[in-house]
Order: C-alpha cells, then structure tokens, then sequence
C-alpha cells in the first residue's frame, strides 16, 4: 500500500494542479509561468500526478454538465475580468464539476482505485483480501492499534484476516463496520445511495453517530434519511455477486436494475415511463458487457431500448 496523504494536503494539492492546468490553457501565460510550473512540479511527484490527471481530464470536459450555480458565477466572472483570465476560470470550473462527477479526485487521493466497469482485487499486508467494484476508490489506513479502510466511492468487499488484536474498520463516512474476522461489504453513500453494509459470513458492528447495531449474515444494514440504521434479511452472495463478474436480479424493478447497469457503463440510462420503470426482471447477466444485457432486457420485456453510444440509453414502454 501507498502512504496515504492526509485530505486537506491532497485537496491542496488538487487545487494548485487544476490552477495550472488552467493558467497554461490561457492564451497569456507567459514564459515566467511555465518556469514556475516546472519548479513546481519537481517539488513533490505527487504534483506531477495531479495535474497529468487534471491534464488528461481536460480532454473529457466537453461530455461534462455544468451545474447552473456554476455557470452564474462563471458568467459574473466574465463581467469582471478579462477574457483570457475568464477562460483559465472556465477551465477550473469544468474541472472542479469534473472532478466530482467523474471520481478523479477521489483516485488522487486513493491508495487503490477502479474506473468505470473495472473490478479489482487486492490482498492487503494483513492478508485481507479487498475486492472492489466499479468505480470505487479506498484508503488504506493500518497502525498497530487497528486496521482502517476508508472508501472515498463506491463499493468493496472484505474478506478480512483474523486478528483479534488489532480490528478491522471499514469507514465511509457516515457508517462504520468493525469485525475481528468475517466476510462483509460496504457501499459508500452517494447522490442517490445512502451507504450501506452487507455481511455474508460472521457479524459486523455497524455504527451511525451514536447508533450501533449487530448484523448477523444475511442481513444488510442500511443508513435511512434520518440517520438510523435498519438491518433487513438479504441474499448477499447474489447482491456481491458482481465479484465474480455477475450482476443477479430476482424479480427486481426495471428501474432498479437499469441504474445497476448504468455503474458499469459510461453514459446515462434514461426510463422514460413508468409503465417500464416498473416491470420486473429476474436473469442473470454479464458486466462486461452491459450492452448485451440491454438487449437481453429488450428481447424479455415489453420495452425498447435505443442507445445513443457512449453517451445515453433511453429506455421506453413499446407501443401497442
């Protein structure tokens, strides 16, 4: 495992590689800035990484949706200053958008990482045993005292080595799981998801502020609106079965699944009526290749499925 940065050193350095990327966008830089960014660069690698990031990242703003608040302040900012400093301004407006939508950011600051579509396994020092699923970016935080995953996105499962000594926490922020020895997942919370736990061999202790609950196998504690955690039964092995290159559905709303699917893709997936959003789908499917799912869904179901590729999805009732 990488030493791991603490968050407002990344977030520092974050920041300065998006302002380069941005001042060396601008038609006025000048030769006394490029010198200044080459001095900057061979201060600490970790520059370096950051901005070929931030760099490469440029190149995939053009795909990238502007919130309207940015774009007020964007357009304030143009009213009061030059139109090259306004442009170096877009850049880190685009790349500060970007940055959240997309999770560089958040592998910046990983010690292990997957893009879109890639899942990954990693043994820790320990010999615990991390697999984690798309798009998912975790911290790797071991002292003598315990052993500490924090998953900045998405979701990992733990198959964790025995050590009564030194327990082993996941974290993602509003919930943590703590076990001596045992088999769990966690899904960290994001704008549509609020994080949960899914234990399929021991038990976990799983904490939300003052709160804390047992959860034996086969349940999932899920963090509600109000903070609480609920613990419900669940068929683990089927809903951690994208470990295996998998994604099990059992008479599970379309809606459900398709936004499932759309984790593993690039590009949105739309339903379009509730009439679709609503029908049910059990099968088995690969997440390799979500679009072959997509066509096994049109083929079984009264839907269609037009794709406009790497961009959307849009899914409909067919008509009658």
């Amino acid at each position: 495992m990488t030493d791991h940065r603490d968050k407002t050193d990344m977030d520092r350095v974050a920041e300065e590689a998006a302002g380069w990327v941005a001042r060396l966008q601008s038609s006025d830089a000048t030769d006394e800035d490029r010198r200044k960014f080459a001095e900057w660069l061979e201060r600490d690698p970790a520059h370096r990484d950051a901005f070929n990031e931030f760099n490469r990242l440029w190149g995939d703003l053009k795909d990238i949706p502007v919130p309207p608040d940015q774009l007020k302040k964007l357009k304030r900012a143009r009213r009061r200053t030059t139109v090259s400093k306004a442009a170096g301004l877009a850049v880190l407006v685009l790349l500060s958008t970007a940055m959240i939508q997309m999770g560089y950011l958040d592998r910046i600051r990983a010690d292990y990482y997957t893009t879109v579509g890639e899942v990954r396994s990693i043994v820790l020092t320990d010999g615990t045993r991390v697999d984690l699923n798309t798009n998912t970016a975790i911290i790797v935080d071991y002292s003598e005292n315990e052993r500490r995953v924090q998953i900045l996105r998405g979701e990992a499962f733990f198959d964790v080595a025995r050590n009564p000594q030194r327990p082993f926490i996941a974290d993602e922020g509003a919930l943590t799981a703590q076990a001596v020895g045992t088999q769990y997942s966690m899904r960290a919370a994001d704008g549509q998801f609020r994080g949960d736990v899914l234990v399929e061999e021991g038990q976990v202790a799983v904490r939300s502020g003052g709160t804390q609950v047992l959860v034996q196998a086969g349940s999932a504690a899920t963090l509600t609106a109000s903070g609480d955690v609920t613990v419900t039964p669940l068929d683990v092995s089927s809903a951690t079965a994208w470990r295996t290159g998998k994604l099990v559905f059992s008479g599970r709303p379309l809606r459900e699944v398709l936004t499932v699917l759309s984790r593993y893709r690039h590009g949105h997936i739309y339903v379009v009526d509730d009439a679709a959003a609503e029908q049910r789908v059990s099968g088995i499917f690969d997440l390799n290749d979500t679009d072959e799912a997509l066509r096994e869904i049109e083929s079984s179901l009264p839907v269609s499925v037009t794709a406009l590729p790497g961009v959307a999805v849009v899914v409909r009732s067919k008509a009658r």
